[in-house]
Order: C-alpha cells, then sequence, then structure tokens
C-alpha cells in the first residue's frame, strides 16, 4: 500500500520516504502498548464484558501536589490523627474526554470520618507547549486513620515517637487512563531508593510541635503510577506525661514504703497508709490506660503502674510479718523485716522498673544511661542485703538454725540428790 502511493513521486522524493517509513512505523508500534497487556488490566479493573470506551495510547498525566496544613488532634487509643489535607491536582484538558471531573480521581485512602472539598478549578497553561490544563483543590479536613502506619507501636510509651502516614492513591478504573505524578513546588525534590528502585521524593519543611509531639518535616514519595506515600515522623513531648503521671505516682510509692518508718504499734496508720498509695497508683493507672490502645503490646508506663502496685501489695504482707513478729516476742527480726521492707524492697522495685526500660531498647533513650542505672541499683540492692543480713545473723541463725544444749555430767565431788515426796524433803520428817 505504501509502495503504490509512492509512485506517482519523483523517484529520489520516494527513495527518501521508503528509508523513513521503517523508522516512523517503530516509533508509532513503540508508543502502542500491547494488545494482550491492555486487555489484562482491563480485565483486572473492570467486570466482563466491559472496557474501555476509546482508550489512549498511552496514560495521561495526573500532577498531584499534597501538603499538610494543620494538626487538630491526635488519639493514641483510637490510633487517628485529626487536621488538614490538601491535594492539588493538575491535569491536561484531553482528561475532560474520558472523566467529567479528572481531580476526583484522587483520593486519600486512609481518610475517615471528616469533610472532603474539592475548591475551583483555575485553568493554567504551559508556556512553552501551550497546552492548557485544569488545576483543582481538594481539602481534606478530619480523622485519618493510622492502624497501618509501621511506627505505631505503645511499647516505649511515653518516650516513643510516631509516624502518620497518608496514602494518595487513584481510584480505579481510573487508572487505565491516567497515571499519578509527585509535584513538589514549597518542598525540595529529591529521590531515594527502595529495593533498589528509585522513587522520586518531595521534603517539605519542619511542621514544629503540635498536640503532644514534635513534628518534623511532611515527606512524600512516589511508589508507582497509582501510589504516592506521605509521611510526618513526630517525637512525643513526654515532659506534660511526667507531671501529669509519673511523677505524682512515685511519690504515691515512696509514701508507701514510708509507712514502714512508723512505730510497730501504729499499726492503723501503717496499713492505711499503704492501702492510700494503693488505691492512688491504681487510680493514676486507670486514667493512663483510658489514653492507650486496648489492642498491642503494652506500654512501659502501664507496666510501671503494674509493677508499683504489686510493690504495695507486698508492702502489705510485709506489716503483717512485723506485726506477728512483734506479738511472739521476736523484736529483732521484725525490726530486720521492717528494715528490709523500708530500704531493700524499693530498691528491688526501681531495679525491676528500670531493667524493663533497658530491655525495651526504646530509640529515643540512651541504653547506655539505662544500662549503668540497672548495675547501679543490682550493686545497691546486693550489698544492703548482704550487709542486712550480715548484722542480724544471730536472730536468723537462732530461729532459722535452732541448736539442743544436751546436759552434761561435771566431774568432781559427787552431788547429793535428795528425793522429794508428797511435797515433803527428809528434813520435814
Amino acid at each position: 500500500m505504501v509502495i503504490r502511493s509512492l509512485l506517482g513521486l519523483p523517484s529520489f522524493l520516494a527513495v527518501f520516504l521508503l528509508l523513513l517509513a521503517p523508522a516512523t512505523l517503530a516509533e508509532t508500534d513503540a508508543d502502542v502498548p500491547a494488545v494482550g497487556e491492555r486487555q489484562l488490566q482491563e480485565d483486572e479493573a473492570l467486570p466482563s464484558g466491559v472496557r474501555i470506551k476509546n482508550a489512549p495510547n498511552k496514560s495521561i498525566e495526573l500532577l498531584v501536589l499534597p501538603s499538610w496544613d494543620i494538626f487538630l488532634g491526635f488519639s493514641d487509643s483510637r490510633k487517628i490523627v485529626e487536621g488538614r489535607l490538601t491535594t492539588i491536582a493538575v491535569y491536561e484538558n484531553s482528561a475532560y474526554q474520558f472523566v467529567t471531573e479528572p481531580y476526583a480521581l484522587i483520593d486519600v485512602e486512609n481518610f475517615g470520618d471528616g469533610t472532603k472539598r474539592h475548591m475551583a478549578t483555575i485553568t493554567v497553561d504551559n508556556p512553552m507547549t501551550g497546552i492548557e490544563s485544569g488545576s483543582t483543590s481538594t481539602v481534606y479536613v478530619g480523622e485519618f486513620a493510622q492502624a497501618a502506619s509501621p511506627n505505631f507501636d505503645m511499647k516505649c510509651f511515653p518516650f516513643d515517637r510516631k509516624e502518620v502516614v497518608f496514602r494518595i492513591t487513584l481510584q480505579k478504573p481510573g487508572n487505565l487512563i491516567f497515571a499519578l505524578s509527585l509535584g513538589c513546588v514549597s518542598g525540595v525534590s529529591g529521590n531515594t531508593t527502595v529495593n533498589g528502585k528509585v522513587l522520586s521524593t518531595c521534603t517539605g519543611s519542619a511542621i514544629g510541635s503540635y498536640v503532644g509531639f514534635e513534628w518534623s518535616s511532611f515527606v512524600c514519595t512516589q511508589m508507582d503510577d497509582e501510589l504516592i506515600a506521605c509521611s510526618i515522623d513526630g517525637i512525643r513531648e513526654w515532659a506534660a506525661i511526667f507531671n501529669s503521671y509519673m511523677w505524682p505516682s512515685a511519690i504515691f510509692t515512696m509514701m508507701g514504703f514510708l509507712a514502714f518508718t512508723m512505730d510497730i504499734k501504729m499499726s492503723m496508720p501503717r496499713v492505711a497508709t499503704t492501702m492510700l498509695a494503693l488505691v492512688s497508683l491504681t487510680n493514676l493507672r486507670n486514667s493512663v490506660v483510658a489514653t492507650l490502645p486496648t489492642s498491642g503490646n503494652m506500654s512501659w508506663l502501664e507496666e510501671y503502674f503494674l509493677v508499683s502496685k504489686t510493690f504495695m501489695f507486698l508492702n502489705l504482707a510485709g506489716h503483717a510479718i512485723s506485726f506477728y513478729l512483734d506479738a511472739t516476742g521476736r523484736k529483732e527480726l521484725q525490726r530486720l523485716a521492717n528494715r528490709i521492707n523500708l530500704w531493700g524492697m524499693i530498691q528491688v522495685m526501681w531495679l525491676i522498673v528500670f531493667a524493663r526500660l533497658h530491655a525495651r531498647n526504646c530509640n529515643l533513650l540512651d541504653s547506655t544511661g539505662t544500662g549503668v542505672m540497672v548495675a547501679l541499683l543490682s550493686i545497691s540492692t546486693g550489698v544492703f542485703f548482704l550487709y542486712t543480713l550480715m548484722a542480724h545473723r544471730r536472730p536468723l541463725k537462732e530461729t532459722f538454725l535452732p541448736t539442743t544444749n544436751p546436759v552434761v555430767p561435771t566431774t568432781g565431788a559427787p552431788r547429793l540428790f535428795l528425793e522429794v515426796k508428797d511435797g515433803k524433803g527428809p528434813e520435814d520428817d
């Protein structure tokens, strides 16, 4: 057909066009995707018997410029972050041939309860090519679910960090016509390598301190033609939690141990002081648990309250032992029990608390510092118990290792033993 159409042309022009034709046809064939490949894509996104009408040879670009505007709230128990996210979509006017609202194909996958508003569309053009495009902003105000976030573990709470994520996706079957492209205006564009694949990124400026966290930059990465993943990394500001929960709980714990400084005869004040500390710790723990998720790993702060409450129960048992020893006249053992419960058990409790914190290997804490605290408390506890047991070894030996003194006959002059009958001796006769 091509040769027949060229017969009426001059020879030199015909030869030139024949030489040019294979390259032109090759370029045209390269732009057209394989029929089997497009059919497979349509079968995955469309029901049987349905296909895209007048589908283009190549995907139409949807340029997306996401931005995080403001934090409105954060909930550990519900695993959500509240705020405002804006996505700006830029698309060529040719997109209107396939969809009435091209910007509506862009969706934030983990957007939950809230308001989604499409703003006015502005017409823009490319001065280099003269192609006109549309630009539409979509505002999301509400809750964004974070249950799938990889960094939402509570094991180090309150010394933890959180990463909130936003998954910007392309609505199906729009992925058969359009392809997402990450844009970067106010941030710094760059590249990152994930599993050997180079991905485009856009990094904004640091956000600052909001809703109890110090937030870093808003970073977006284009994972593929259908997904743009954005995230913000935040470090929890634990000072407020320390003042509200940890410091009062430490005071109540010390109060429970100080009950052993009271006289042994003041049984009612000793027990009442320990019970008051136990009730106060329970109320504080309930307040903390109400702000944390009901599933997942137990946080360090919850474990700290559990250890403190356990030692308050051991203090009640220590009071009972002291009262029993005093009632049976074992004064030395009673003073030993008081000393161990006051100075020994408090060291054991803090040793357990810091050892559990060190074992969790929290990123925001220096493992060397927690390791030194565990070592110092271990040495202090060991020295105290060794010194105390050595100082009271005599009453302990008499109690746990009783000895019998057999009667040994003495040598020397014989002694006269007089038998007494009916309460009378020989001198009474």
